[in-house]
């Protein structure tokens, strides 16, 4: 998606360099059929959980509202998670004194899954860039980037990444 920023005159240079630059941040590839459709069975539960959240409290509430609810639903549920999981990256092999602070992270046997709630117009650059660096920072191979604010349904996009090549994709 291309906005345009400041004052480019209309010049088409200025352009390229925009979406270049957002191209450099975080790379993807397509994933193969059968790659999307495990990912998706490894967090049909997850989305459950959430749409069943929205269809208790619809759009209107502020995020923390969101984030308690869903602690509920994943306790009542049975759901491994720990809610403001705070998490070290590391830097030549240490861990900072920083951290990501994820709202959620679930404890999964095949890669712990991120959970980013947001109660906002609507999903940016900057919502996604913020997941980007707590999975790849991580090293967690899911993200999940759920906006409450929508109608008629809650916003959804999930992530993979691939710690081999540091790509993350949309699935």
């Amino acid at each position: 998606m291309k906005k345009n920023v400041g004052d480019t005159n209309n010049n088409p240079l200025c352009s390229i360099v925009i979406v270049i630059k957002k191209q450099m941040l975080f790379r993807q590839k397509e994933l193969s059929p059968q790659l999307k459709e495990r990912l998706k069975e490894y967090v049909y539960d997850v989305i459950g959980h959430l749409f069943k959240l929205y269809k208790e409290l619809p759009c209107g509430f502020p995020e923390y509202i969101y984030q308690d609810a869903l602690g509920i639903e994943f306790t009542e549920n049975s759901v491994p998670f720990k809610k403001e999981y705070i998490f070290h990256p590391l830097f030549r092999g240490k861990p900072l004194m920083s951290y990501f602070k994820m709202d959620f992270m679930l404890e999964r046997s095949r890669g712990n899954i991120i959970i980013e709630c947001k109660a906002i117009d609507e999903i940016g650059e900057k919502e996604r860039h913020q997941l980007f660096s707590y999975m790849s920072g991580s090293q967690f191979p899911i993200g999940i980037l759920v906006n409450f604010s929508t109608y008629p349904e809650a916003e959804i996009e999930k992530y993979y990444y691939d710690k081999l090549d540091g790509t993350i994709s949309p699935f």
